[in-house]
C-alpha cells in the first residue's frame, strides 16, 4: 500500500505541474484513478485483517444472542459478499485480457487495472476465511467489543486520560 501510495503521490504532483505549465497530460489524470482504486481494494484487505471495518455494534448489544456469534456471521456475509465480487472481477479481468482492451488515456493493458478487483477481494476473502477460523478456536480476541465502557460513563479523570492518551 506505501508504494502505491507513493505513485500516487507522485503521480498527482506531475498533473498540478503539468496543468501550472499549460502542459496537457491525460497520463497522470487516468494513471491516478487507477492508483487509487488499487489502493482502496488492497487496503480492505488490510482493514480486514485488522477487524478495522465499520461496524453498528450498538445493534449487537441489544440482541439476546452471543456477540461471538453474531460477529462470526457478519463475517461469513462479508466473506460470502468478497467472493461473489472476487468472481465478478477475475470475469471483468478475463474478459479484459481477452479483448485486448487499453485504457483509455493511454495505451496499457486494461487488465492490469482491473486485476486490482479480484486480487484485493481474494486477499480479503483470506483474511476473513483466517480471522473466522480464530475466533472459533479462540485464538483471537477480535469480536465487537461491546463491554466497552461509553465515555460518558467514566470518571473525570479516567477521561482525561484517555484524552490525553488519544492525542
Amino acid at each position: 500500500m506505501l508504494i502505491i501510495t507513493i505513485m500516487l503521490v507522485i503521480d498527482v504532483l506531475i498533473g498540478i505541474l503539468a496543468r501550472f505549465v499549460h502542459f496537457q497530460n491525460v497520463f497522470a489524470t487516468e494513471l491516478g484513478k487507477y492508483l487509487f482504486i488499487w489502493l482502496c481494494l488492497v487496503g480492505i484487505s488490510a482493514a480486514a485483517k485488522d477487524n478495522q471495518h465499520i461496524r453498528i455494534s450498538f445493534i449487537v448489544e441489544k440482541l439476546p444472542i452471543n456477540p461471538k456469534v453474531t460477529w462470526i456471521l457478519s463475517q461469513f456475509i462479508f466473506l460470502v459478499f468478497s467472493i461473489l465480487m472476487f468472481y465478478v472481477g477475475l470475469r471483468l479481468t478475463w474478459m479484459h485480457f481477452t479483448m485486448s482492451k487499453s485504457a483509455v488515456g493511454f495505451n496499457f493493458p486494461m487488465y492490469v487495472f482491473t486485476a486490482a478487483l479480484p486480487l484485493g477481494f481474494l486477499l480479503t476473502s483470506l483474511r476473513l476465511i483466517k480471522n473466522i477460523i480464530d475466533n472459533i478456536n479462540g485464538s483471537k480476541s477480535g469480536g465487537w467489543n461491546v463491554n466497552q465502557t461509553p465515555l460518558d460513563e467514566l470518571s473525570t479523570g479516567e477521561r482525561s486520560t484517555i484524552k490525553t492518551n488519544n492525542k
